[in-house]
Parts: structure tokens; C-alpha cells; sequence
């Protein structure tokens, strides 16, 4: 096997494992967990004018406390969106125009929707799109090659599923 095509197999090994345990966490939430807020609530959706929009944090800093699930959601809606756009796209997408979702029926809708797509790019990436800056304006400024942009997205997809896991066992040991 040539290096191509093992490290390809690696992006694709390492992002069916996180789609898997991403999935794991997707099968069974239900509508009431999605919007739940912990009582350490940090960053979630919110009504704003009519329009749901997510709490976008000045600082990654622990204080901020626990992200409701929705809003990890959307987390993942927004980079995955913009490394689209901004890959394969016409680079143009901005954070305020990455859709809210109100309801966990949809946003399980868009995240299906984004792995299909990532999953045709990885099918049909070329040797030399691999090892390209070109495809890495978001959020590498084009400083880094695609492969590793897709690793990072990986790390991120893993990162965010945990994240969920963890308030989906907050929100089961939680007294209602």
C-alpha cells in the first residue's frame, strides 16, 4: 500500500470511529435532553428577536461551565460547515450564517447530511488534494496540508461527541 493511501485509510478509520460514538449519543436523544441545561450551563441556544442564535464564548476558559447538547450540536454544524465552504466551496460562509436548529430532529438531519458530504470528499480526494494547502482556508488560514485539516476534524467530531456523552450522563444522574 502506497503512503497515500494508507494515510487516506487512516483519516477514514479515525472518522468512522468518531462518527460512530458521535452516532452512539445521536440514536436515542430526544428532544427535551437536546435543549436541556445543565446547571453549570455555559454556552447554549437561545430565542433572540424571534431567531435562535448559539452563545458564542469570548474564551474556551472552564468558567464558562458545561455547553448544553444543542449547542455542541450546532458547534459541529458550524466548523464542519465553514471547512466546506471554505474548502470546497465558495469561501464565504460566516459563523452567523450557520443555522440554528431548534429541534434535535433537524439538527440530526443536517449532521447526517455534513458526514455524507465529508464522506464523498474523502472517497474522491486526489493524491496531490491530500498533501494541498489549498483546501485548508478554514481554520488554517491555507498554512497546513489537508490531511491534516481532516485530522483535526476528526479530533474535533471525537472532542464534540464526548462532550455530549458527558452531558448526557449529567442530564441522566440529574435530579428533575
Amino acid at each position: 500500500m502506497n503512503k497515500t493511501k494508507a494515510l487516506l485509510n487512516n483519516i477514514t478509520f479515525q472518522f468512522n470511529i468518531s462518527k460512530q460514538l458521535l452516532e452512539y449519543h445521536l440514536t436515542s436523544l430526544g428532544q427535551e435532553e437536546y435543549r436541556w441545561c445543565s446547571p453549570n450551563a455555559g454556552l447554549y441556544l437561545k430565542e433572540k428577536n424571534g431567531k435562535w442564535v448559539a452563545d458564542l464564548p469570548e474564551s474556551e476558559n472552564y468558567h464558562i461551565g458545561t455547553p448544553s447538547i444543542a449547542w455542541t450540536l450546532w458547534h459541529i454544524t458550524f466548523w464542519w460547515e465553514m471547512v466546506l465552504d471554505h474548502s470546497f466551496g465558495e469561501g464565504t460562509l460566516t459563523k452567523e450564517e450557520i443555522k440554528v436548529h431548534e429541534d434535535v430532529a433537524s439538527v440530526k438531519t443536517a449532521i447526517h447530511s455534513l458526514i455524507v458530504k465529508w464522506e464523498e470528499i474523502l472517497a474522491n480526494l486526489k493524491e496531490e488534494e491530500l498533501y494541498s494547502k489549498a483546501y485548508t482556508a478554514f481554520p488554517f488560514n491555507n498554512e497546513v496540508a489537508f490531511h491534516h485539516l481532516a485530522s483535526w476534524l476528526n479530533l474535533e467530531l471525537m472532542k464534540n461527541a464526548a462532550e455530549i456523552g458527558y452531558v448526557r450522563f449529567e442530564y441522566a444522574s440529574a435530579e428533575k
